[in-house]
């Protein structure tokens, strides 16, 4: 039996809680990015412009899980987002030298997240059986 990925996709968002979903975010921003680097290579102009808005989009997607009630932290990850995002725009299909400021930035951020909830999961002991997780 075959597997649709579009669906097998849909299912790991829908069921994911939201630290897989950030890391998701982290990750498909990348990916885009890493796209449209290939597409720019390739001289593919449309493809570019549908991978750098790719990612635009999911940078919009983390700056809107900031809560920057939070303190400083959530703040400045707004204005490196804002940032980056700017940077994308700025982006075209004649110079793409954008983009590996937006990667660099977007990669470590992402590596401190990965990092962060690695160190999170394990210090946090686990519920004995049949009880729900403090």
């Amino acid at each position: 039996m075959s597997t649709n990925p579009y669906s097998a996709y849909d299912t790991a968002v829908t069921t994911a809680d939201p630290v897989t979903l950030t890391t998701m975010l982290f990750d498909g921003a990348v990916k885009a990015i890493r796209k449209a680097r290939i597409h720019f290579e390739a001289k593919n102009r449309e493809s570019f412009l549908l991978e750098t808005n790719r990612a635009y989009l999911i940078i919009g997607e983390l700056l809107a899980t900031l809560d920057l009630d939070q303190g400083d932290l959530p703040r400045q990850l707004s204005g490196i987002y804002t940032y980056c995002m700017r940077l994308l725009i700025q982006a075209t299909p004649g110079d793409a030298s954008k983009l590996d400021e937006v990667e660099r930035h977007i990669v470590k951020i992402g590596e401190s997240w990965k990092e962060a909830t690695a160190a999170l999961k394990a210090s946090t002991p686990a519920a004995p059986f049949g009880e729900a997780a403090a």
